[in-house]
């Protein structure tokens, strides 16, 4: 869960530092700041409370470059969380409402927009990196568990997947999140140029 709180701004490991960087939380303006890209965290403190945040590389589902205006009017850094944001205001309306079949949405939508639009290269990249840092636990694999994948190789060299007829055919789209996870289903529309940049390329 992302909440607003006064803490020590990192000191430690820092990538990139950048003042004067506002920042959108599902759309709501939560004031400038600085932003602080760590190799352990994913932090912004507002100039003028003190509050901010921190987050944790795991929680990142996925970062982008955003410069559709249609979305938001401020060239930005996207970043979608898999936690959910603790909104005061939402706890009011959740108490209440009678509805009580409704459930909590976890996910939250960030956008850090800099004073210098230049840098949001350089802030997605420092992402990157920091992230590969945090390899998620789920995506590692055992020896015992490649073993079985493949049954006897053929006199062609081709290899037949084992219990073909129990995993299924692998689907024909699917869109890589940075944190690695594969989002199987329907392929994605998006307006062209909407975010750039969706895939770390460590190279460069």
């Amino acid at each position: 869960m992302v909440v607003l709180t006064n803490f020590v701004p990192p000191t430690e490991g820092i990538k990139l530092k950048l003042p004067s960087t506002m920042v959108m939380i599902n759309n709501r303006e939560m004031g400038s700041g600085v932003m602080f890209i760590t190799e352990s965290t994913l932090s912004w403190v507002n100039d003028d409370s003190g509050e901010g945040f921190s987050l944790e590389y795991p929680h990142i589902s996925l970062h982008a470059v955003s410069r559709d205006r249609s979305s938001c009017p401020h060239e930005n850094l996207y970043v979608m969380l898999d936690v959910s944001w603790d909104d005061p205001e939402n706890r009011v309306q959740e108490s209440n409402s009678d509805d009580e079949d409704e459930e909590p949405v976890d996910m939250t939508e960030l956008r850090f927009i800099p004073n210098d639009k230049g840098m949001l290269d350089a802030m997605f990249h420092a992402i990157c990196e920091c992230q590969a840092l945090h390899p998620d636990p789920q995506d590692t694999f055992s020896e015992d568990d490649e073993e079985g994948i493949f049954e006897d190789e053929d006199e062609e060299g081709d290899y037949e997947l084992a219990n073909a007829e129990q995993i299924g055919r692998v689907p024909e789209e699917h869109v890589e999140t940075t944190n690695g996870d594969a989002v199987t289903g329907e392929p994605m529309e998006m307006d062209a140029g909407q975010f750039e940049d969706a895939d770390c390329d460590p190279e460069n």
